[in-house]
């Protein structure tokens, strides 16, 4: 693993330099800060925690910029199409991504950046002798959750990967990968481990770092992904039930910043400013040089689907029409912060626990989560009735719920066994080996404990 991804807390506490005074206020230290002094001040300890969140949000697979998931996955499934000159987006676009592809890196080592500061956390507040048990539980919660999330986009995208939990720079610099099988059951300990540790009540005003219900709400998604039907049903229905938690009905709202279906969204940093999913998906002109919402997929949509209307925007042009993602609006500021990119909402959890009921036979509260999609959308409620097509019917929801929201539809596709007879019939370079991602080049340069390289390639 590249060992520039294993600097010392001072590089990694830059929460003075991206923005983490949205999060909580601090004012510029005068001097260097030493790792044990981080740790012996709640504030500075929030900030140190609070800028993992902000480095997700610059750097992140979840950033919504172009080089991160919303787009890369999108482009690599069947939601998107990418035809500009950009020869890395277009080898995921193409199918012919190379272990050297200048955005692979960033994928695997930013994600292990943030990896080694939720480490340098659990180990900071661990030897703290002045924070509260109270403040070191929610510290170390948050710490768990996001290590175990981002984890979570690791294994989807390359398989066996190292989970890494310490920051042992000698260990760290020549570990090998874990076995995906241990990954997924590494990501549930330290969920259930941060759900035990975690209050009830979000740290901030505003639901941009984690609490109880966001545990839980990824854990319902992580019980889904591996077939754990009942768990999935008990955690979703949690969240779910969760006052805290309230349904939008106006699809033109579900993702403004102050929606009551929102459970955990990325704060952008500066007041007033808005998504970066914004700006890399709304273009007014065609042929666009951004990526594109795929003509096929557009028209997969029911007639008379209110998402279509809603989160789709039709731009003329030659060679057009062109269609690009419009869930959220805005690309620059406006006064104050209209929205956030969200990570985790409400209907999600619906069709986490449709599809778990749909599993265990539960005809009529599956169709009854599928219907509250449905119904949101303008759309009649579903004819489905046997197990076989609630499945679908709830694969189909997920696909128009979902698209162009942090690799939902490749990891979709991915887990339930339908990537290569879709693939197949769109992508004409496409090998079944190609559900996984290659792992850097240069990282096996680094590491040869890496090896072997992903196969394919």
């Amino acid at each position: 693993m590249k060992t520039t991804i294993f600097k010392n807390l001072l590089a990694i506490l830059s929460f003075w330099v991206v923005g983490c005074e949205s999060y909580i206020e601090v004012e510029t230290p005068q001097s260097q800060l030493t790792t044990p002094a981080v740790f012996e001040d709640i504030v500075t300890a929030d900030a140190a925690i609070s800028d993992i969140y902000a480095h997700m949000r610059e750097l992140g697979m979840v950033s919504g910029t172009l080089g991160a998931l919303s787009v890369l996955s999108s482009t690599y499934a069947d939601e998107m199409q990418f035809t500009a000159a950009n020869m890395e987006i277009l080898q995921f676009y193409n199918h012919t991504i190379v272990p050297s592809n200048s955005l692979i890196t960033p994928l695997w080592k930013n994600t292990y950046t943030e990896i080694y500061a939720t480490n340098l956390i659990l180990e900071g507040v661990a030897s703290s002798t002045t924070l509260t048990t109270e403040q070191k539980d929610r510290l170390s919660g948050e710490a768990y959750f996001l290590r175990a999330y981002l984890h979570f986009y690791l294994v989807n995208l390359f398989g066996d990967v190292p989970y890494v939990t310490s920051t042992n720079y000698s260990a760290n610099a020549v570990i090998s990968k874990t076995p995906a099988e241990q990954v997924w059951q590494k990501i549930t300990v330290d969920l259930l481990l941060a759900e035990t540790l975690l209050p009830e009540a979000y740290p901030t005003s505003e639901r941009v770092r984690a609490n109880k219900a966001v545990v839980k709400a990824f854990l319902a998604r992580v019980f889904l992904y591996r077939g754990e039907w009942d768990n999935a049903i008990t955690k979703a229905t949690e969240v779910i039930d969760n006052p805290a938690y309230t349904w939008v009905t106006n699809l033109s709202s579900e993702f403004l910043r102050q929606s009551t279906a929102t459970i955990l969204a990325l704060h952008p940093g500066t007041p007033g400013v808005n998504t970066k999913d914004g700006r890399t998906f709304i273009f007014s002109s065609g042929p666009p040089s951004k990526p594109f919402l795929s003509p096929l997929f557009v028209a997969a949509f029911e007639t008379g689907d209110a998402r279509r209307a809603q989160w789709i925007r039709t731009v003329t042009g030659t060679g057009g029409p062109w269609y690009s993602s419009y869930k959220y609006k805005k690309t620059g500021p406006t006064g104050t912060s209209e929205e956030y990119t969200i990570l985790f909402r409400l209907a999600e959890q619906h069709l986490i626990r449709a599809e778990a009921y749909a599993h265990i036979n539960n005809i009529v509260a599956a169709q009854t989560d599928i219907n509250k999609i449905r119904l949101r959308a303008e759309l009649p409620p579903t004819t489905a009735v046997t197990q076989e097509e609630l499945l679908e019917a709830v694969a189909k929801e997920r696909r128009f719920e979902l698209f162009t929201e942090q690799g939902h539809r490749w990891f979709d596709l991915k887990r339930t066994g339908k990537a290569n007879e879709v693939m197949n019939a769109i992508a004409p370079n496409w090998e079944s080996t190609q559900v996984l991602l290659p792992i850097p080049a240069s990282e096996l340069l680094l590491n040869s404990n890496l090896l072997p390289q992903n196969p394919g390639y």
